[in-house]
């Protein structure tokens, strides 16, 4: 009989694969932090590592550097789970030898475990793609029920960090709210995904990578960023309250307009959406742009504000003329910092503004929030979350005060 370390310390996402693995005859030990499974690993006989990367006492690729010195790739097969928006985590894994590396959001248990058997066969075959259309039976409902059931307690432990960060300022030595951030959205990703909330799962993995980027960069913390983060609490709030609507965006089916007349800015935005998985359609002047907008409308429209023939602002008030264009999130992405720019941004009908040079995380984070929330954020506007237990500590007027206290400071 085959034996498998787990070392993860989410017990949602450890119940889930020990339980699966069980009931496919392996045996199956379980560490909750690096330290424990170091000790088990030495301790044990094992014949596959099933390892999460950030763990802790001990983080997963060193746990991972350690394993290799001990055992080649030949003769033990680790399996590493991450967040596909931590890039160099995911670099870091292979090379410290990992057999593959396994993103959480879009693979379902049923993918995992026949990964598992793949790996321990001699030779193993070729790799499974890891692209699969999730049906319902794919899902753990039970996880589902818990995870959902258990929305009060998440968001009482966000909201707390978040109001205590806007409160203090946004001084990089105040890292232990983000900090604190990290540790309650780093274990939404997986079992979001497992219990098949994919765009909740999308939108923890990238409020994920944005945390652990301030985490590792506090300097790089500023207003605007702060902004980010609490919209996309608010996303994962209006993803809690109505886990089965219809009117949450597929990202992958977004379309999204970049109006920006310098070519470097344009590859910089395309690149840092790409990380999130959403493709932009770009335009290099307000004329070209308007040109663009026949067809299927846009998802999500960013702007530059100095472009020749006419300004960003002139060009969102262009398009808030449009009846198809009234509530389309339009963020302005400008060089300019200053108090009279961005009011004139809001008067003008824009939603959101970010300074260049900007966090690709933040600009990412902050697109998929009005992408996959904002369909679902109109729709139930008036209703009001229903119920699902989603905690109302930070109030839309909280979010709405942060927005402006934004627009009034300064980076």
């Amino acid at each position: 009989m085959k034996s498998i370390l787990i070392v993860e310390d989410d017990p949602l996402v450890v119940e889930v694969y020990s339980r699966k693995l069980r009931d496919e005859g392996f045996l199956v030990d379980v560490a909750t932090d690096g330290r424990t499974g170091w000790e088990m690993f030495q301790q044990r006989r094992v014949d596959l590592v099933l390892l999460d990367l950030l763990l802790p006492e001990v983080d997963g690729v060193k746990l991972l550097k350690q394993i290799r010195a001990k055992a080649s790739p030949r003769t033990l097969p680790v399996l590493v789970f991450t967040n596909a928006y931590l890039g160099g985590a995911v670099q870091q894994a292979w090379e410290a030898g990992a057999n593959q590396v396994i993103p959480k959001v879009g693979v379902t248990p049923k993918l995992v475990i026949q990964m598992v058997k793949n790996a321990l066969e001699d030779p193993p075959p070729a790799a499974l793609p890891l692209a699969k259309t999730r049906s319902k039976a794919d899902f753990d409902l039970e996880v589902r029920e818990k995870f959902l059931a258990s929305s009060p307690r998440i968001f009482a432990a966000l909201w707390r960090p978040l109001k205590r960060l806007v409160r203090q300022g946004y001084h990089p030595h105040n890292q232990g709210c983000f900090r604190e951030l990290f540790r309650v959205v780093r274990p939404l990703t997986a079992t979001a995904a497992i219990a098949g909330l994919d765009g909740m799962a999308q939108m923890s993995a990238a409020l994920e990578g944005l945390l652990k980027e301030l985490c590792d960069a506090p300097e790089r913390l500023s207003p605007s960023v702060v902004l980010t983060i609490a919209q996309a609490i608010d996303t994962l709030r209006f993803l809690f309250a109505y886990p089965d609507g219809s009117t949450a965006k597929n990202p992958s089916a977004a379309r999204i307009l970049v109006v920006d007349d310098d070519e470097f800015a344009r590859a910089a935005i395309s690149r840092a959406l790409a990380l999130v998985n959403l493709k932009v359609i770009c335009a290099d002047s307000p004329v070209c742009a308007l040109k663009r907008r026949t067809g299927k409308r846009f998802d999500l429209i960013i702007l530059d504000i100095e472009m020749p023939g006419a300004s960003g602002f002139d060009l969102c008030a262009r398009f808030r003329a449009m009846p198809s264009y009234q509530d389309t999130p339009i963020i302005f992405l400008s060089m300019r910092k200053d108090l009279k720019d961005r009011t004139e941004s809001a008067l003008r009908g824009g939603n959101d503004y970010i300074t260049k040079p900007f966090l690709y995380m933040e600009l990412a984070t902050k697109a998929l929030s009005f992408v996959i929330g904002g369909p679902l954020k109109s729709a139930h506007a008036m209703k009001g979350p229903n119920g699902n237990g989603a905690d109302e500590a930070f109030s839309r007027r909280d979010l709405n005060s942060l927005k402006q206290a934004f627009l009034g400071s300064y980076d």
